[in-house]
């Protein structure tokens, strides 16, 4: 099958037809007598606005992605997109006003829907696709010294500090580490703020509707911030080493922090002539289980592991029976892709991360 056709039965499966011949929602025109005018069909319009629709794709594997917005029986926009492990790709729709069924499907078997109502606090919606389902998010970005649709509060009357901070030439990125706090569960109000050192960066209170993240550009300037949350329910703080963590993400209805939808996927592969024993040991960032294997590795075998189920910074060593060991913090944030440990030509162990690197 051409895989450009699921467009078409996704969504012949939601506006589908009464039979054979007309298409449900429609009669047929009846003929005018002889002498009366044939009559006029009046063109309806729907009132629509220009928003974001974020598609991203943070598993290892490339997909083919086809999103249609359905709005009674008619197709409100629709878009095709080959994504490569780690991709975002951001795109810009006319949506109507009200609600409008929102439909995803990939070449991988993945089916999911949602409804979008499109509201003037939010700038567009995110899809994440997993392996199995997908994620909905209605998105809005706001400046912690201006106005925010969002905001409960006003911006803080301490030392006027712009945002985001400046470079200090020891890192380089593209766009500035921020700070997203998405919200699963029922609307609440919470308070951010955010600190580098002694100096206080955020302090503001935000609403924070169901199915809704909020982010906040903060910095591109490397260090350890500290983050934290506070709801009527509970308090979450959290350390954010930048760059490390591009952005830091805090879910109010949980108190989970992480650093997104990370791939969680490691690549082992032995790239030497020789059989090798490689013992391989993972420690979650947070705590948890530890993930602790000694695998025989054929010449050229490669193999693909998920010895974590969470982003973040894991410590990962690696050994082999000749004694050539490797270690490192394997930071599965994005936009880093997938990461391997790889053994080499000569023997040689090393852990490697794929996709683009801050810093």
């Amino acid at each position: 099958m051409e895989r450009r056709t699921l467009l078409s039965l996704l969504a012949g499966g939601v506006a589908g037809l009464a039979g054979c011949g007309t298409p449900d929602g429609e009669t047929e025109t009846p003929t005018p007598e002889e002498g009366t005018d044939a009559p006029t069909a009046t063109p309806t319009t729907e009132a629509r606005v220009e928003r974001s629709l974020t598609l991203w794709n943070p598993t290892p594997d490339p997909v083919f992605t086809t999103v249609v917005g359905v709005r009674g029986d008619r197709d409100a926009f629709f878009e095709n997109r080959d994504l490569l492990p780690g991709e975002r790709a951001a795109l810009s729709v006319a949506v109507p006003t009200g609600e409008t069924a929102v439909l995803v499907e990939t070449d991988s078997g993945l089916r999911a829907r949602s409804t979008w109502t499109v509201d003037a606090a939010f700038e567009g919606l995110e899809v994440v696709l997993g392996r199995d389902d997908a994620a909905f998010w209605r998105t809005v970005s706001c400046d912690a010294r201006g106005a925010c649709s969002l905001a409960a509060s006003p911006p803080d009357d301490g030392p006027r500090i712009d945002l985001p901070l400046v470079g200090d030439g020891s890192a380089r990125w593209y766009a500035p580490a921020g700070v997203v706090v998405e919200n699963p569960g029922p609307e609440t109000t919470a308070r951010l703020r955010i600190d580098l050192g002694d100096t206080a960066l955020v302090d503001r209170a935000y609403r924070v509707p169901t199915g809704a993240r909020l982010s906040v550009p903060v910095t591109y300037r490397s260090g350890s911030y500290r983050v934290e949350v506070e709801t009527d329910d509970r308090r979450v703080e959290a350390a954010w080493p930048v760059p490390d963590q591009p952005t830091k993400y805090v879910d109010v209805s949980s108190g989970a922090t992480g650093c997104g939808p990370a791939n969680t996927t490691l690549t082992v592969a032995n790239r030497d002539g020789e059989p090798h024993r490689l013992s391989l040991r993972v420690d979650a960032a947070g705590g948890g289980e530890s993930f602790d294997r000694v695998l025989a590795l054929d010449p050229g075998e490669v193999r693909e592991l998920v010895p974590v189920t969470t982003s973040g910074g894991h410590a990962v060593s690696a050994s082999l029976e000749t004694g050539a060991t490797a270690s490192g913090t394997w930071w599965s944030c994005p936009p880093r892709g997938p990461a391997s440990v790889v053994v080499d030509a000569t023997g040689t162990v090393a852990l490697r991360a794929a996709g683009p690197q801050p810093g």
